[in-house]
């Protein structure tokens, strides 16, 4: 969405705090090839606020695109496709410009990367790192300018993004709730006043936005002719192996990042302080999670038990045995035959009760590293169970009282399922919307209280229903069971294979998924048998007084 079009972005100047991420993010208008910023961090400290507030520093320059691209996006949209209908029938070759095409010279935000699929996540990257790619579809090959500053953001809570792929951002930022009181306060009163009085607030600070601008530009056009000297090539690698990161990019990114600042910094040559300032938002999602600083010097001295005063035992002697060479690892070995030969699973000894594979598995440790310990297994802790109905109330699920039926299925599963470690949720889709009508509970009369105000009627919507169970489905100390009881008749602009992709992206925390096929009629089109395949759930009919 351009500025000025239909909405008004907070000001870039007026935003408090979040240093490093503004100069992240600035960095990467310099030099589009550094390959955009990664921000990590929590929910509600005004991420994509900041992020949408670029559009500001360059709004007097056209064809500034900014785009935010969705969680659910296929392939096509991303790259483009091909127009068949007018291929095959004008024989005309019409293109449906994808997103990164739409982005070029602008910016593409992705909120949640973390969540977007992997092979997308790796066309993105590939464009962001070369300004260009390839559309290749029906025997036409089109190329297409990406040059965009590609910006994604993530909340860890949510799950991680492979490494591989984090690598691959040029830079990132770590954004942390502001703990200060004094700067809470004013990043509300900011706040409140720009939502009272938008277009007065976006004046206020327009000098200050396009100041910022203007040593962007001026930086963009004296970026290639800033010095870099051997000694900060030298430098920039010393600093990429004293970290540990892997690969080369480390070393290139730290010397673009810093030629970027030096250039904003209308500076002619790089200095060791450039490369210092700009050096975390390249390490910090690459170096090892323990810092070379921090190691002790000598490996020696962590080999050492520390006495206690006390007994003078180690920590780790006091709940475990350790086996140490020679001596031990013989009696070891020697039991581990004997346990065999006499044809039994598991071996006692004096060191404890280990199965024979966990034996083999330790002695493989010891010959690799010299030191090796065993420890008596916990008894595996038994996961509550919750149960998470997706209901399907739509219109088309009222005929021949279908609803109904679907009710009493989930009546009869909760109550095959209820003990004491059981929580149920509902969710219920109508009108093309989803919505919570009930939320753990682990009483069955509030499930039929529940189903009794289960409004109906609308169209399906799959992935609004989805997106609710993300939320339900958090909790670690519990397996969340899914049960989608449904007749497959999807919104006119929805799919399987979107739908498809939108369970692959909500419902990562569901260990068990049971589609219950509701579709009634002569002639059926079977997206909920088909839609159980896809996402390899269990599939069942929905039986009716009648078919019985």
């Amino acid at each position: 969405m351009r500025q000025g079009e239909t909405h008004i972005n907070f000001p870039f100047s007026a935003i408090v705090g979040q240093d490093d991420f503004k100069l992240a993010l600035i960095l990467n208008l310099v030099d589009p090839l550094i390959g955009g910023v990664l921000a990590i961090g929590d929910k509600g400290t005004g991420k994509t606020t900041l992020i949408r507030s670029l559009t500001n520093l360059i709004s007097d320059q056209e064809n500034l695109p900014f785009v935010n691209l969705p969680i659910g996006v296929s392939e096509d949209r991303l790259i483009g496709s091909i127009d068949l209908e007018e291929l095959i029938n004008a024989k005309k070759e019409v293109i449906n410009l994808g997103l990164m095409a739409q982005a070029h010279n602008g910016v593409l935000y992705v909120d949640e990367v973390n969540l977007l699929q992997d092979y997308l996540t790796d066309i993105l990257l590939d464009a962001a790192a070369s300004g260009n790619y390839y559309l290749e579809r029906e025997g036409v090959s089109r190329y297409f300018k990406s040059r965009f500053c590609l910006v994604g953001s993530m909340n860890p809570e949510e799950g991680s993004l492979r490494p591989q792929l984090k690598d691959r951002f040029g830079l990132s930022v770590n954004i942390t709730t502001p703990t200060d009181a004094k700067v809470r306060q004013q990043i509300i009163k900011q706040r409140f006043q720009f939502d009272d009085n938008p277009s007065e607030f976006v004046a206020h600070y327009k000098s200050e936005d396009q100041n910022i601008a203007n040593h962007i530009e001026t930086a963009k056009q004296h970026l290639k002719s800033v010095l870099i000297n051997d000694s900060i090539i030298e430098y920039c690698s010393t600093l990429a192996i004293q970290n540990q990161v892997e690969g080369l990019r480390a070393d290139i990114l730290l010397l673009k990042t810093a030629r970027a600042y030096a250039s904003y910094l209308n500076a002619s040559e790089v200095t060791k302080e450039d490369v210092d300032k700009i050096a975390d938002f390249v390490l910090n999602h690459r170096r090892l999670n323990e810092s070379p600083n921090q190691q002790n010097p000598n490996p020696n001295e962590n080999e050492k038990p520390k006495e206690s005063p006390s007994d003078g035992k180690t920590p780790k002697e006091e709940n475990s045995h350790i086996l140490r060479p020679e001596n031990d690892f013989q009696k070891l070995k020697n039991t581990e035959t004997n346990t065999i030969d006499n044809g039994t699973n598991s071996i006692n000894s004096s060191v404890g009760n280990i199965t024979t594979t966990d034996t083999k598995k330790t002695v493989s440790q010891y010959l690799a590293t010299d030191k090796f310990e065993i420890k008596n297994k916990r008894k595996k802790t038994i996961l509550k169970q919750h149960h998470i109905f997706l209901i399907d109330s739509s219109g088309s699920m009222l005929k021949d009282q279908i609803i109904a039926y679907a009710k009493g299925a989930v009546d009869k599963i909760a109550t095959q399922s209820k003990n004491q470690n059981t929580q149920f949720s509902i969710v219920s889709l109508f009108d093309g919307e989803a919505q919570h009508i009930l939320q753990r509970t682990a009483i069955l009369n509030d499930i039929e209280v529940a189903l009794s105000t289960l409004k109906t009627g609308g169209k399906t919507n799959l992935t609004a229903g989805f997106k609710h169970i993300k939320a339900l489905s958090t909790d670690v100390d519990f397996s969340h069971n899914l049960h989608i009881i449904t007749d497959g008749k999807l919104n006119a602009d929805s799919n399987l294979e979107n739908t498809v992709l939108a369970f692959q992206t909500y419902c990562k925390g569901i260990q068990n998924t049971q589609i219950i096929d509701a579709e009634k009629g002569m002639v059926k089109i079977g997206i909920a048998s088909d839609f159980a395949k896809r996402i390899h759930a269990d599939y069942e009919l929905l039986i009716t007084k009648n078919e019985r």
